[in-house]
């Protein structure tokens, strides 16, 4: 999922919610999801047959709410707690005004984090 120089290798995206696109409620996705519109409720990401889950924020998205995923990967504004298994990214210029769970985190110059992590193996 990511090289050597911690840049993003994306395989494939198996769902969008794109830039023009509201959803209020709870969003469950598998594999990789990649969002850029914006999100009211819960995220959720499920493990199918054992494959790990990734979601993408998109700069133009704005989420308010908790997010759970193997591997999160924010460029865009998220209002809410962020508990990923594996990996969280905080990518310039996102934002996060929550907290994070997470085995490794990456928080790029120039982004907002406002809020505590916890890291757990």
């Amino acid at each position: 999922m990511f090289n050597k120089k911690n840049k993003l290798v994306i395989d494939s995206i198996n769902s969008v919610l794109g830039e023009s696109t509201k959803l209020n409620g709870r969003l469950v996705f598998s594999g990789t999801m990649r969002i850029d519109g914006n999100v009211e409720g819960e995220i959720y990401g499920e493990k199918k047959n054992g494959v790990k889950n990734t979601l993408i924020i998109g700069e133009q998205a704005y989420i308010s709410g908790d997010i759970r995923a193997d591997t999160v990967i924010n460029s865009g504004h998220v209002h809410g707690n962020i508990y990923a298994s594996s990996r969280v990214a905080i990518q310039d210029p996102g934002q996060l005004i929550g907290d994070v769970e997470t085995a490794e985190l990456t928080v790029e110059e120039g982004v907002v984090f406002n809020g505590k992590c916890n890291m757990v193996r």
